[in-house]
């Protein structure tokens, strides 16, 4: 004759019995929350990443009353990473082009200078303005990692079978004129062929009037078709 426990007699668990549900219950919830994790953590959609999210570096060429230390004419990263010699051509594409207009304040003005996006923007602001207003450009490029680079931190980005870096450079005047304005006339030209189909040579160039000369940012259209892995990511990226 089989004589029941305590907790059987009255309906209740064992306490080996319990201990063996709270066990299954713990794991089942860690299994829930690692896959939760993965799921929200990990997935764009679940973060409803924007593009106001990404956080793009800025690109600077260094001049001579830069705070930046690194070499005069060197394409920096991030305030941090040389990734060009002066006149030395990495390979860039251009993922994102946005032009613009701001009032043309002198430098060491304190006023901050009133910006549009739009023509009507610009006339507007043009017509109460005590400044004329200047074109500039913010050009967002994803640039190819070189063969011999000491500065493996900047290409963090696998697209494809290659490592890039991405940063944003705003230009105007010269540097408008050796950038936007070339990655303009091409795309009119060739309207079937987007500028990011290309690998487009990036480097400093020097400008000298008088006595001063300081460096520029230049864009120049090579032969070389980016990979379709590159495309898309431009594509995506433009979207």
């Amino acid at each position: 004759m089989q004589v029941l426990s305590q907790h059987h007699r009255r309906g209740i668990p064992s306490p080996n019995t319990r201990n063996k549900k709270q066990e299954t219950e713990k794991h089942t919830m860690a299994g829930k929350i690692k896959e939760a994790t993965t799921t929200e953590i990990m997935s764009p959609a679940s973060m409803m990443i924007e593009p106001s999210d990404i956080e793009i570096p800025r690109i600077n060429v260094v001049q001579k009353t830069s705070e930046i230390d690194a070499p005069f004419g060197s394409i920096v990263l991030d305030k941090q990473f040389v990734i060009a010699e002066p006149e030395t051509d990495v390979l860039a594409v251009p993922v994102s082009v946005n032009k613009g207009w701001r009032e043309d304040i002198p430098y060491d003005d304190d006023e901050v200078p009133r910006i549009a996006y739009s023509q009507e923007e610009r006339d507007s602001i043009a017509a109460s303005s005590d400044y004329p207003m200047l074109e500039f450009a913010d050009i967002t490029l994803a640039i190819e990692k070189p063969e011999k680079t000491e500065v493996d931190a900047a290409f963090p980005f696998p697209i494809g079978d290659k490592f890039y870096a991405l940063g944003r450079i705003n230009v105007a005047k010269d540097a408008y004129r050796q950038t936007f304005k070339r990655l303009a006339t091409f795309t009119l030209f060739n309207p079937e062929t987007p500028p990011s189909t290309r690998y487009w040579n990036f480097t400093s160039s020097v400008i000298s009037r008088g006595k001063y000369s300081w460096y520029a940012p230049s864009l120049t259209f090579t032969d070389g078709e980016t990979s379709e892995a590159v495309q898309k990511f431009a594509n995506n990226f433009a979207r």
